[in-house]
């Protein structure tokens, strides 16, 4: 038989795989998967290591660049969290201890959390916050810029020192420690060495705008050239005025309204049940029309006895008296003996007025030092000073041993052209006392406050008028000077920190679409209204359409 010949397939002949085959391929593989496994694993750690001395490592990381980075930009200059929260801190706590009694009537409850509470429609009180204290940090940042510029000197280590040991007694007395109190003053992320280049340029802006308001201090002839211009507000009255009130009718009378036009004023009104069975008669127009007539007949007799039987007011401001007669007693035209009935439609009344005369009240202010101290240690101080040189030098010394910085700031206690009507009641009698004379000293604990007063009287000042109009000014002055530099303030804030930005942002696009779509309108409507009666309709349309449609814990 002929030999078969082999097909060349390019393979080579299957080997037969035996238990023995099987069993070694099984320990290979069992190998393998564990070196593969162990690989894994070995990876695996280490990648683990890595993320951890990452994550580790990202805490300082994260804390430099909260603490170091930028938070926002106020013209140009970054400001960090830190100095964002001092500011924000401290203008929120300056606003709560000046408003602090008017809170309520602003609609925020103190018991919950302020900054969450809402400030107008669109922002926060937080976002409120925000705003004042981008405001401050421009201010506070161009203020030292021009005094620097200027050369304004002044050493606040002494202040500084002084206000760091306040915080600490401040600290003791809440029973914390000062590194906890300062957190509570001025943010999660204060310390004091954080905060102390901004505690100490305050101090150094502050004396500099207190400078500034000297220099702003008006002349003489600016004072009495504004008293000119608003005499009136300064000026005093002495008059004589009788009120004689309408006597209204407290049940119908012949000049009731009927029972239909009754029932026509009460519709609408159905469904409040017996709740008005018992509120008071309101008497018709004719009926108060007719109590108005007899009170006007009796006001007209009494005018010819004004000046003789009426009630006698005398050093009045026009401030103090009712807005329905203080424009006729402060005419430039009012003489005296000129007499008037004047109508107060609202009150259902008339005042029967005389005049008397008007003039600049010339009192004059007081110049004092004073103590501010507790009740039990008023007399032991007043009778150290008595010890020693008793003298106004003497007392300005112990005024400014005794005084508490957090109460008053009183250099040598010296209160400067105190206007008598401020002063508590109990020290305004005593300054007032017509035997009192420089020098004279007296301990006064005044019923309305907690505190006692060590008083030295210096002497009279100006007349009130002109400190008024002094204070007026440079305020004015001062506050136009200050918003110079918070007028155009620009703030950048990549990092969305600053919500009431935006708020503003949307709120002026809207208006700027709302501005563009009205033109639009218009514009459209006064193409298609070229037909004169057709015009005239769309834009009767228009007019009463809008007639009809028309606001963090960290370690230093």
């Amino acid at each position: 038989m002929p030999k078969k010949e082999k097909q060349n397939t390019g393979q080579e002949p299957e080997k037969i795989v035996t238990k023995y085959d099987l069993k070694m391929q099984r320990r290979k593989e069992l190998k393998e998967r564990e070196k593969r496994e162990e690989r894994i694993s070995r990876i695996t750690g280490i990648t683990l290591v890595v993320i951890l001395v990452c994550i580790v490592a990202s805490f300082p990381i994260r804390n430099y660049l909260t603490l170091n980075g930028t938070y926002a930009t106020v013209n140009g200059d970054a400001v960090t969290r830190v100095e964002f929260d001092f500011n924000y801190q401290v203008a929120k706590n300056n606003y709560l201890n000046q408003y602090g009694s008017y809170l309520g009537y602003f609609g925020l409850d103190t018991s919950k959390d302020i900054e969450t509470q809402m400030f107008s429609e669109t922002l926060t009180w937080g976002d409120y916050f925000d705003q004042m204290a981008v405001e401050s940090i421009a201010r506070i940042r161009a203020l030292e810029k021009e005094a620097r510029a200027e050369g304004f000197s002044f050493d606040v280590t002494e202040d500084y020192e002084l206000y760091r040991q306040q915080l600490a007694d401040a600290a003791s007395e809440e029973g914390t420690t000062l590194k906890n109190y300062i957190k509570q003053l001025y943010g999660t992320y204060a310390t004091e060495s954080r905060i102390k280049p901004y505690l100490e340029r305050n101090m150094y802006v502050g004396a500099y705008s207190e400078a500034v308001a000297e220099k702003l201090t008006p002349a003489q002839e600016e004072i009495q050239a504004y008293y000119d211009e608003n005499a009136a507000n300064y000026d005093c009255v002495d008059y004589y005025m009788q009120e004689i009130e309408a006597e209204l009718p407290t049940e119908p009378t012949e000049l009731a309204d009927t029972p239909e036009e009754t029932e026509e004023e009460g519709e609408g009104q159905e469904g409040e049940g017996e709740e008005g069975a018992d509120e008071t008669y309101q008497p018709s127009e004719a009926e108060i029309a007719a109590a108005m007539e007899k009170a006007k007949e009796e006001a007209d007799k009494l005018e010819e006895t004004i000046l003789t039987e009426g009630e006698a007011v005398t050093n009045a401001k026009k401030s103090a008296v009712s807005y329905v007669i203080s424009d006729w007693l402060f005419d430039g035209e009012r003489k005296q003996g000129d007499t008037t009935v004047i109508e107060d439609s609202t009150n259902h009344k008339y005042y029967v007025v005389g005049f008397e005369s008007r003039y600049l009240d010339q009192t004059s202010t007081v110049n004092l030092r004073m103590v501010v101290t507790d009740a039990e240690n008023g007399q032991a101080i007043l009778d150290e000073w008595k010890s020693g040189a008793a003298d106004e030098n003497s007392f300005a010394e112990i005024s400014d041993k005794y005084n508490d910085p957090q109460v008053t700031a009183l250099e040598g206690g010296l209160l400067e052209g105190s206007i008598i009507s401020d002063l508590p009641s109990e020290m305004a009698e005593w300054v007032q006392d017509s035997a009192r004379a420089p020098g004279d000293t007296a301990v006064i604990s005044p019923a309305s406050e907690q505190y006692t007063y060590v008083v030295y009287y210096v002497g009279t000042g100006d007349a009130e008028w002109i400190q008024k109009i002094r204070t007026t000014l440079v305020n004015q002055k001062l506050s136009d000077y200050m918003e110079a530099f918070t007028e155009n303030v620009d703030v950048q804030d990549p990092k969305g920190n600053l919500r009431y930005l935006k708020v503003r942002e949307e709120e002026e696009a809207a208006s700027q679409a709302s501005a563009e779509n009205g033109d639009g309108s218009q514009a459209s409507e006064g193409e298609e209204g070229a037909d004169g009666d057709s015009q005239a309709s769309e834009e009767g349309d228009q007019g009463d359409s809008q007639a009809s449609g028309e606001e963090e814990d960290t370690n230093e």
